[in-house]
């Protein structure tokens, strides 16, 4: 075999101090540091969003459920504020306004009549006045009801019974 100038001896052998698993130990423990921060980052990141999410719900009066139909990449106030104008009317800010509302559109709108039967359930409804009482009363009043009139005055109001 020919000796030429550039073999060199190994000498590299004999000579081992563990740095390179050192090295190895060390960048595999940035490594971990560094996905643990990542995910850390991560969680922070999406408690911050809930947080802003749920302080301009609360500001502007709705419901905080709405919060999960927010896209997630809306992070900061101004885009999910922008975001809520953009498509507020089909949210409402008070669930009782928007109730009231309706029932106003359908009173003022002409050419539509409600059936009878349903204008009578209407009527119901609407004159109905919530017992006085806890049930342990009410249960009292009823069984010392001594004629069908007390027992229809309790129940429905009148001495008739049920308006048919």
């Amino acid at each position: 075999m020919a000796h030429n100038e550039y073999d060199l001896d190994d000498d590299f052998d004999e000579y081992d101090d563990g740095a390179l698993q050192q090295v190895r130990k060390a960048h595999k423990a940035a490594t971990k540091r560094v996905k643990e921060l990542e995910s850390e980052l991560a969680s922070l990141r999406v408690e911050s969003r809930n947080r802003s999410v749920a302080d301009v719900l609360s500001s502007r009066g709705y419901n905080p459920k709405i919060a999960d139909l927010i896209p997630g990449d809306l992070t900061t106030e101004d885009q999910i504020t922008s975001w809520l104008d953009e498509r507020g009317d089909l949210f409402s800010p008070n669930q009782a306004g928007s109730q009231a509302t309706s029932e106003e559109q359908m009173g003022d709108q002409p050419g539509i009549q409600m059936p009878p039967e349903l204008q009578r359930m209407n009527e119901v409804v609407n004159a109905g006045e919530a017992p006085t009482g806890d049930e342990s009363q009410i249960l009292a009043m009823i069984q010392a009801a001594s004629s069908p009139e007390e027992l229809n005055r309790l129940i429905f109001g009148n001495p008739n019974g049920p308006t048919v």
